[in-house]
C-alpha cells in the first residue's frame, strides 16, 4: 500500500506541502496576515489527516473486515508528515506574536 494510492492522502499531502511553502513565502515577504492563516490552517489539516491515518493504521489497516491475514506496519513517512505539519502550525501561530508595531511609526520591528 502507497500513500499515493488513490484511497489514500497522499495526493492531498503533496498539496498540503505545496500550501505550506506559498505560507513561508507569504511570511518571508511581509505578507504576515495571510502567510499565518495559510500556515495555520495547512498544519491543521496535515496534522488532522496524519491522524486520521494513524489511527486507521494501527486498528489494523485497509483490510481489518475483508477476511485477509495481513500484518500493517506505520513507516516513517508517516511520523514525518505528522511532525512536519506540527511545525507549519508552530510557524503559523509564532508569526502571530514575531512581530509587534512599533510604538509611534507604521514601521514593523523584531
Amino acid at each position: 500500500m502507497r500513500g499515493t494510492d488513490p484511497d489514500q492522502h497522499g495526493r492531498l499531502m503533496v498539496l498540503l506541502g505545496i500550501l505550506a511553502v506559498v505560507a513561508g513565502l507569504l511570511l518571508a515577504a511581509g505578507r504576515r496576515q495571510w502567510g499565518r492563516m495559510l500556515a495555520t490552517m495547512t498544519g491543521l489539516m496535515v496534522l488532522l489527516s496524519a491522524a486520521i491515518d494513524l489511527v486507521q493504521l494501527y486498528r489494523g489497516g485497509p483490510f481489518v473486515d475483508s477476511g485477509l491475514r495481513t500484518a500493517t506496519t506505520v513507516g516513517p513517512g508517516l511520523w514525518v508528515i505528522a511532525c512536519g505539519g506540527f511545525i507549519v502550525l508552530l510557524a503559523g501561530v509564532v508569526a502571530r506574536f514575531a512581530y509587534k508595531p512599533a510604538a509611534g511609526g507604521g514601521e514593523l520591528r523584531r
